[in-house]
C-alpha cells in the first residue's frame, strides 16, 4: 500500500512539474511579445520624430522663401484669398502694414476658413467629384509605395530613390518600413 502512495506521489510530482514547464515558457512568450512590441514602439517614435523634424526643416525653408519674396507676390496672395473669404468684401489685414505699401499676408486660419466655406457651398455634383478625387489618393500614396519598394529591390539607396521620386528621405524611410511591417503581418 506504501508503494501505492510513493508511485501516486511521483506521478503527481511528475505533472506539477509538467505545468510548472509549460507555465514557465508561456511566461517567456510574453515577455518576448512585450520586447518587441517595444522595439516597434521606439522604432515609431523615432520614424515620426524624423519625419516630423523634417517637415518642420521644409517649413522654416517655406517661410523663408515666403517672407523673401517680392511684395507683389504677398499683394497677389492676399488679394486671392481675401476674395475666397466673402464674396464683395475683402477680409481685414492681421496686422497693420508695417512700410509703405505693405501688404499683410492673411493668416493660414482665414486661409482654411475660406476653403471650408467654399467646400460648404459646392453642389452634390461637385462633392461626388472631390470625394472621388479622395478616393483616387489612396490608389495613388500605394502605387507610390509599391514604386518606392520595387526601387529598393533593384538595388537603389534611400537617398537615390528619395531623389528619383523628389520625395524626402524621410518619406521614402518611412513607406518602406511600413512596407516591412505589411509583409511581416
Amino acid at each position: 500500500m506504501a508503494t501505492l502512495f510513493i508511485f501516486i506521489s511521483f506521478i503527481l510530482n511528475a505533472v506539477a512539474l509538467f505545468a510548472i514547464i509549460l507555465l514557465f515558457m508561456r511566461q517567456n512568450r510574453l515577455h518576448e511579445i512585450k520586447k518587441e512590441q517595444e522595439k516597434l514602439v521606439a522604432d515609431m517614435e523615432e520614424m515620426m520624430t524624423a519625419y516630423l523634424a523634417e517637415m518642420k526643416e521644409e517649413n522654416e525653408k517655406f517661410i523663408k522663401e515666403f517672407s523673401s519674396s517680392s511684395p507683389a507676390e504677398h499683394s497677389a496672395a492676399a488679394g486671392q484669398a481675401s476674395s475666397a473669404v466673402t464674396p464683395g468684401k475683402s477680409a481685414p489685414p492681421d496686422r497693420a502694414p508695417e512700410g509703405a505699401g505693405a501688404i499683410a499676408a492673411p493668416s493660414m486660419q482665414r486661409i482654411r476658413a475660406a476653403q471650408v466655406y467654399r467646400t460648404a457651398n459646392k453642389t452634390a455634383d461637385e462633392r461626388e467629384k472631390i470625394s472621388a478625387e479622395e478616393q483616387e489618393a489612396p490608389a495613388a500614396e500605394q502605387a507610390l509605395a509599391d514604386e518606392i519598394v520595387l526601387l529598393k529591390d533593384q538595388g537603389l539607396s534611400v537617398e537615390e530613390i528619395a531623389r528619383k521620386l523628389n520625395k524626402g528621405k524621410t518619406e521614402v524611410e518611412l513607406a518602406l518600413k511600413f512596407a516591412d511591417a505589411g509583409k511581416n503581418s
